[in-house]
């Protein structure tokens, strides 16, 4: 008797007995992969049948698993790892910048959900779609415990100008690839980001602010 052809879990079909995939295995690679590719390409040049492909499984579990593509981008964005509100926390105030940077370079380096989460985010920021929640996501993940160790006036707007230093160059390096940038040893990039944050850690005798619209 010839084999009845099956579906499988991930949607293809075989004369084989089913291979039953995790699903939860399923649903992190889809995000892994709409991480990676969006990080490479940006939101609008990614589709669901790209994402699925990437990681051999039908397109049908995308809206399976996320309802539609939009879900699937959105918690894919939500991604930033959770050790780095913990490393902002912990890390000498001295130290912060340094630390921040290491996490934004190790992010974009390396393959992965957490690791092209920031990446990710800022391959994101062309598409007006999804500004609000990047800048949700950067703000509860990072600028928030940045700012919550600055002493003194303006905090939260030295910590987001930390926060743009770091991030600014994942962008310069990662998507523009700015040949300096690119090629410098981490800990020449280190040593003058330490020293251009420095201004921003210290506690101003007044508002910035306050002064300018004086």
């Amino acid at each position: 008797m010839k084999p009845v052809c099956v579906s499988d879990e991930d949607g293809s079909t075989s004369a084989d007995p089913p291979r039953r995939r995790d699903a939860s295995a399923t649903r992190e690679a889809l995000l892994n992969a709409a991480r990676a590719l969006i990080g490479q390409h940006g939101v609008d040049a990614v589709s669901t049948r790209d994402i699925a492909a990437s990681v051999s499984v039908n397109q049908a579990l995308v809206y399976r698993y996320f309802g539609s593509k939009d879900n699937l981008i959105a918690e894919a964005l939500g991604g930033i790892p959770s050790s780095l509100p913990t490393a902002i926390a912990n890390a000498p105030l001295s130290d912060l910048p340094r630390v921040l940077l290491a996490h934004v370079l190790d992010v974009s380096a390396r393959s992965g959900d957490q690791a092209t989460a920031l990446s990710t985010l800022a391959a994101s920021a062309s598409n007006e779609a999804m500004r609000p929640l990047i800048r949700a996501r950067i703000e509860s993940a990072i600028t928030t415990h940045v700012a919550a160790r600055l002493d003194g006036p303006d905090a939260k707007l030295r910590a987001e100008l930390i926060v743009a230093l770091t991030v600014g160059i994942v962008i310069m390096r990662d998507k523009i690839a700015t040949p300096a940038i690119a090629a410098v040893d981490h800990g020449a990039l280190e040593n003058y980001v330490d020293r251009m944050a420095a201004v921003l850690l210290e506690c101003p005798s007044g508002s910035e602010t306050g002064a300018a619209q004086g």
